[in-house]
């Protein structure tokens, strides 16, 4: 954060005593501080400095306060305002607070404590507002880097000789991106609506600042197995993964979702020790990521909505049991589900490439993938996969 020294705040009244107090109370304040007479004049210091916070009077001749916030807030959005008046009448404030996007409203005569301190507070929301904004600009940059670099393997692949292989994976690839850029969007989201509270909890924002380069991480592994596949087909980046773990990070996710978490009534049943699966941790997510998506898509018009989650050991295997009470899968259906161009959702919402995807992860540690649904009465998947050492590595 750049220090305060190099942040401006400028006064606006057309008093000339006022303004002489104000600059006697803000001479020892590490901030540079500017005074002008009218709005006309602040106008003037604004277009040759850069000014981080403006401090008006309303009732000024020939252009008002509320003329000089409309004029700054279109001209100069990023710049906080703050309000010194001796109006005090309830609209008035109202108007200011609501038309003129006003941080502070103070009555005169004003404390001079509160006046230095509420400046300071404008100061920092400032720096706040300008680091959610580097913020989304370094976000947007790398989501265009990661959209470049999935073009560019996308391309690679693209000039395999097998077009068959080409068209099996290229639909996976499109899907299993699909839900860590959600994962950044979703938290940019949370992390935005967080910045704009007045008191901001910065060490929330930091773990969501955390969760978003998880996300990040997890869209370069995908690329980088995607480039693997299509160059060597060997394993690479393979190691134990606890299956557990994966499934409470993927729950911990679909909280930033509120309907997942005010609605939906989720239990959770996970054996110990934790099981452990050798092979790709992305792979893995993406399996329990999408068949929890499935699970809360199939609910959305469900009047009782439960989610349950369970792991068990079977024999040598573990099985990840994920149950919903949504609309079911009919019985015609329930042979096609598995299918890529397959999907109950309306056009627009679903391309049916997640249970494809599923199936096919899956098949490639050498496990297995069950359904049993009844229309109207909910569906249960079961994925059942080799413990870590009883079986040989899925490809990438």
């Amino acid at each position: 954060m750049p220090p305060m020294e190099n942040r401006t705040v400028l006064f606006v009244d057309d008093d000339r005593i006022t303004l002489k107090a104000l600059e006697r109370a803000m001479q020892t304040e590490p901030y540079r501080s500017r005074f002008a007479l009218s709005g006309s004049l602040a106008l003037d210091i604004m277009d040759q400095e850069t000014v981080d916070v403006v401090v008006t009077d309303l009732m000024m001749p020939e252009m008002d306060g509320m003329m000089l916030l409309d004029w700054v807030q279109a001209e100069y959005p990023h710049v906080i305002r703050v309000v010194l008046s001796a109006l005090s009448d309830t609209d008035t404030i109202l108007e200011a607070i609501n038309n003129g996007s006003v941080y502070r409203y103070i009555v005169k005569p004003w404390n001079r404590e509160e006046l230095k301190i509420t400046v300071r507070q404008a100061l920092e929301l400032f720096e706040i507002q300008q680091e959610k904004k580097g913020l989304l600009e370094q976000l947007e940059m790398n989501n265009q880097l990661l959209e470049q670099r999935v073009a560019e393997r996308t391309q690679q692949l693209l000039n395999i000789d097998s077009q068959a292989e080409i068209g099996k994976h290229v639909s996976q690839i499109v899907h299993n991106l699909k839900s860590p850029l959600q994962s950044v969007f979703a938290t940019i989201d949370l992390a935005s609506l967080k910045l704009t509270k007045e008191k901001p909890d910065l060490d929330y924002i930091s773990s969501l600042l955390r969760r978003m380069k998880n996300s990040a991480m997890d869209l370069e592994k995908i690329i980088r197995s995607i480039l693997l596949h299509a160059s060597t087909n060997s394993m690479q980046d393979t190691t134990e993964v606890d299956v557990n773990s994966i499934v409470t990070s993927e729950l911990e996710f679909f909280r930033m979702n509120p309907i997942f978490r005010r609605d939906i009534e989720k239990e959770v049943k996970l054996t110990e020790p934790p099981p452990m699966v050798y092979g790709h941790p992305v792979q893995i997510k993406q399996i329990v990521n999408n068949l929890i998506t499935n699970a809360i898509d199939a609910m959305a018009d469900s009047d009782d909505k439960r989610l349950s989650v369970a792991t068990r050991l079977q024999n040598r295997d573990v099985e990840l049991a994920i149950a919903d009470t949504g609309i079911g899968i009919g019985t015609d259906d329930m042979a096609r589900i598995f299918l890529p161009d397959f999907t109950t959702k309306p056009l627009g919402q679903g391309n049916g490439l997640g249970l494809a995807s599923v199936k096919t992860m899956v098949e490639a540690y050498n496990g297995t993938i069950s359904v049993v649904s009844e229309k109207g009465q909910g569906t249960t998947f079961s994925v059942r996969l080799p413990l870590s050492g009883q079986s040989g590595l899925p490809t990438a």
